[in-house]
């Protein structure tokens, strides 16, 4: 068994597992096992008949037994709704520490801001949305997603976007509607040790969404801000030392 635990990274709305393909490579450095696995239903193409559909729970479970499979308890990383299903892991006891990066707010925290709008809107007033997988275009993509990389270098991200559950966003945004749904987090359920960071320059999970979340969870929780930075934190310019402080984090808590 490794001296360091292993490291499970998810993914938000509308990527893939290889989306940590850079962010993952200075944990792998400093000696941790790293894990990308890619939410059900996720895939280039066509979207799959059962996406729309697809809970937040579902992919709570899904994780939930691959972590099963490991020798221990991982360190989970999430990044936007990754970080939503990281925060519902911890309160089930399956993670020995949590990064929350630019997080998806479970309920208790408004997620809805006005800089948002421009990239959902059309998403959300599309009937029956909610059980209908979903997927932002180029134009909502840049601006809300990919507005701190080159225009060549979100071209290419945005060709690597796939489809999204439709009932997954609905758990998110109306889960302050929604009692005991599948965004409610207990979170005094242990004493998981948290770090959440944002940016403040992020347009679909503004910084002041992160700040009321992880002071949720009291002095457990540290939380930083990087106010060059937006939603794409993890492959942004300067995305290096973002990891740097997350693993010095780690190593500070072990």
């Amino acid at each position: 068994m490794s001296a360091l635990p292993p490291v499970v990274m998810i993914h938000g709305m509308w990527c893939v597992g290889e989306i940590w393909s850079s962010f993952r490579l200075p944990f792998e450095a400093a000696g941790y096992t790293v894990h990308t696995p890619t939410l059900r239903h996720h895939a280039l193409g066509a979207p799959h008949p059962e996406l729309g559909t697809t809970s937040l729970r579902d992919y709570v479970d899904d994780l939930a037994a691959f972590i099963a499979t490991l020798p221990e308890r991982p360190i989970l990383i999430g990044h936007s709704m990754g970080g939503l299903l990281t925060q519902l892991l911890v309160a089930k006891g399956l993670a020995k520490a949590a990064i929350l990066v630019c997080s998806a707010a479970p309920r208790g925290v408004f997620p809805v801001r006005l800089s948002m709008l421009p990239a959902t809107t059309r998403i959300f007033s599309t009937p029956g949305f909610w059980k209908k997988p979903n997927k932002l275009n180029a134009r909502e993509a840049r601006y809300a997603v990919f507005n701190e990389i080159s225009e060549g270098e979100a071209e290419a991200r945005i060709d690597d976007l796939v489809h999204e559950s439709g009932r997954a966003a609905a758990e998110i945004v109306f889960a302050l509607f929604q009692k005991n749904g599948a965004a409610t987090v207990d979170f005094s359920a242990n004493k998981t040790p948290m770090f959440s960071i944002a940016g403040g320059r992020d347009r679909i999970v503004p910084s002041s969404v992160c700040r009321k979340n992880a002071a949720l969870y009291g002095k457990r929780c540290d939380y930083r801000e990087y106010p060059q930075h937006a939603h794409f934190i993890i492959g942004e310019a300067g995305w290096e030392s973002v990891a740097k402080d997350c693993i010095e984090w780690l190593k500070a808590k072990s």
